[in-house]
């Protein structure tokens, strides 16, 4: 069976993360996260990729990733393939090395970016690895690198040091390392909600950033076996299209719908427009078009003549 398609647009940033399989240590041997590093600085070169942050952990790792050619199945299937190839070598084994497929959040640029490297450069000091003082010398991570200078190709700090109003340079990560410090990213009683807020969704950003994306592929053809939050939310925003454009030419408001009868004939003709043209539910069109009990849809659907409305 076909996999889902990711969804994928020039400039489009994720957080990227993925487990060892059966949640083994994948980075905790002598050189292994290492390795995995400069696999990541190989793939961001060889995809064109735009690197805002990153941690590696002893079973899991996090990227901020930034795709200007949107390309970012190509990518990561060499940069997870690659690595798991050196693992197994390394180590005499075979078989899969991460476990399912990489999860990869959208992002927005800006506010919600910069939320999220503070979520990714913070997972050592949750996990309780090291303190945020000691956090420079975490190895595995691009906080430590953002100490350097100059940068390491494909590496970019200046995405989140913008948003903070912050110079790209020394000074601008000490005035960061500050700013760290009040983040309650890094707050290990805090973990199921974060986890939730930067893992537990299929994009990350506000309203419009949703909206956006959701007209952006308002139009693609979904494969028979997709699933999850985000072809949710790319569905329904094409039942929102169809409900907007039939209010609009129905001389039709959002408080028509609240005030009119549930029934009325013409929510009626809305719902069998939505029943006919999409799998919205009954539950969905009901709720959406105030039409009480979902089981109203299809009865009093079905009872109106098709010429009306």
């Amino acid at each position: 069976m076909a996999r889902k398609p990711r969804i994928e647009f020039p400039g489009a940033i994720y957080h990227v993360f993925s487990r060892g399989n059966y949640r083994k240590d994948l980075f905790s041997d002598p050189g292994s996260g290492e390795a995995f590093e400069r696999t990541l600085f190989e793939a961001a070169e060889f995809s064109n990729w735009v690197l805002h942050a990153y941690t590696i952990m002893s079973n899991h790792y996090h990227a901020v990733i930034e795709t200007p050619d949107g390309n970012l199945s190509v990518g990561m299937q060499w940069l997870q393939g690659t690595y798991a190839n050196r693992f197994n070598r390394l180590r005499g084994e075979h078989g899969h090395v991460f476990q399912g497929r990489f999860k990869s959040p959208l992002v927005e640029a800006g506010e919600s970016l910069r939320r999220v490297v503070d979520y990714v450069h913070l997972n050592p000091v949750r996990a309780s690895i090291v303190t945020l003082a000691g956090l420079r010398g975490y190895r595995l991570s691009s906080y430590r690198r953002f100490w350097m200078d100059p940068l390491p190709p494909r590496l970019l700090r200046d995405g989140f040091m913008q948003i903070l109003g912050l110079p790209d340079n020394l000074e601008g990560m000490k005035a960061y390392e500050k700013w760290l410090a009040t983040r309650e990213e890094g707050d290990p009683a805090k973990e199921e909600e974060l986890r939730q807020q930067f893992q537990g969704s299929w994009i990350i950003g506000s309203p419009d950033f949703r909206q956006s994306v959701q007209s952006r592929f308002a139009n693609i053809e979904p494969a028979k076996d997709w699933g999850g939050p985000e072809l949710s939310e790319l569905l329904e925003g094409k039942w929102e299209k169809i409900v907007c454009e039939e209010l609009q030419s129905r001389g039709k408001s959002e408080q028509d719908l609240l005030q009119d009868p549930k029934l009325a004939d013409w929510k009626i003709a809305i719902s069998r427009r939505l029943r006919g043209e999409t799998p919205a539910s009954n539950r969905w069109i009901a709720h959406r078009l105030h039409m009480g009990h979902p089981s109203n849809v299809s009865r009093y659907r079905k009872r109106m003549p098709k010429s009306k409305g």
